[in-house]
């Protein structure tokens, strides 16, 4: 009997120690089959003792602990990136109605190249529409602004489809340059193919006015081509992406002789040089330019010439330039 009863005890002994042992494990186990069913990391085991067991339960929350810790983090890292993703998609929505594609993505994989000036040779194209205080003073304010917001629309798309950046607006004239921040192969032939489309653009575009019963535009176009300082320029609270320096306003005196040569498309000789085998240029006159000692060479362009045309041209270009290159004995 004493035997029989020692037995016993000792097998309830034995399994109140296994089951000492193995109930925080099956916490553990359990808590473990939670975490993986619920993907929570917050669930924590009890730890019941002080012992090598309870040391067992209190590192595994530690690991549950730091695990949910790193979890948070990519969430939130993962979470601002689906945001910046958003904003970079949203920011090249409204920018690539205004700047070409190449010039959005050089913005976001260098944007602190952007906020440095450079100097770069670039492209700089001025248009302006011909008489518009004239035609805004015979149109309703409506109107006026209708058909100049049209005109804009269709010119700036020409531009950015030739890689151009459109710099400003000033009243009625658009500023644009080529070349920055992204350099292409021949910017000034982008410039040149920009000016050309545009006013042949700007005849569908007095088609529909004529059909509204408004006036036509007339436009005058001046581009050149040299070095100018580019960067964002302005205060902290503003600041703007242009150009500056004295190739811009020579740019912007070519377009204001298209007025006085009767011209719609004036080029300098940089200009020409660069697309004298894609377009015919025609050389008319050394123009007095503000701020220069000397007159510069200027070249109206064509896109396309009959037989007889490109004869003329080309008798007539080899006369002015025998005609100013002479010198009075």
């Amino acid at each position: 009997i004493i035997l029989l009863t020692a037995a016993i005890v000792s097998i309830l002994l034995l399994g109140l120690f296994i089951n000492y042992i193995t109930f925080p494990l099956r916490n553990i186990v359990e808590v473990m089959r939670e975490i993986i069913a619920e993907n929570d990391l917050s669930k924590r085991v009890p730890v019941m003792y002080k012992d090598e067991i309870g040391e067992l339960g209190h590192t595994f929350n530690l690991m549950s602990s730091e695990l949910e810790r790193a979890y948070n983090k990519v969430k939130n890292y993962a979470y601002k990136a689906v945001v910046a993703e958003k904003d970079e998609k949203k920011i090249r929505k409204i920018f690539q109605k205004y700047v070409p594609h190449d010039a959005i993505g050089q913005f976001f994989n260098s944007p602190d190249d952007m906020l440095k000036g450079k100097s770069r040779e670039l492209a700089i194209l001025f248009s302006d529409i011909r008489g518009f205080t004239t035609i805004s003073e015979n149109m309703h304010p409506e109107m006026v602004v209708e058909s100049l917001n049209q005109y804009f629309s269709d010119m700036v798309d020409i531009i950015v489809d030739h890689k151009g950046i459109v710099d400003k607006y000033m009243g009625d004239a658009i500023m644009s340059f080529f070349g920055a921040p992204v350099k292409h192969k021949n910017d000034s032939l982008l410039a040149v193919q920009s000016a050309l489309e545009m006013l042949e653009t700007l005849k569908e575009f007095n088609k529909r006015q004529a059909e509204k019963s408004r006036p036509p535009f007339r436009i005058g176009i001046g581009i050149n081509y040299g070095p100018v300082t580019v960067g964002n320029i302005g205060s902290e609270k503003k600041m703007h992406y242009t150009v500056i320096g004295d190739m811009v306003n020579t740019a912007s005196r070519l377009e204001g002789l298209t007025k006085v040569y009767k011209q719609p498309l004036i080029v300098s000789a940089s200009v020409y040089e660069r697309v004298k085998k894609d377009f015919p240029c025609l050389y008319i006159d050394n123009a007095a330019i503000k701020g220069r000692k000397q007159g510069i060479p200027i070249y109206p362009v064509q896109k396309s010439l009959s037989t007889t045309e490109k004869e003329v041209y080309q008798a007539y270009s080899e006369g002015a330039k025998l005609y100013f290159s002479f010198t009075p004995v």
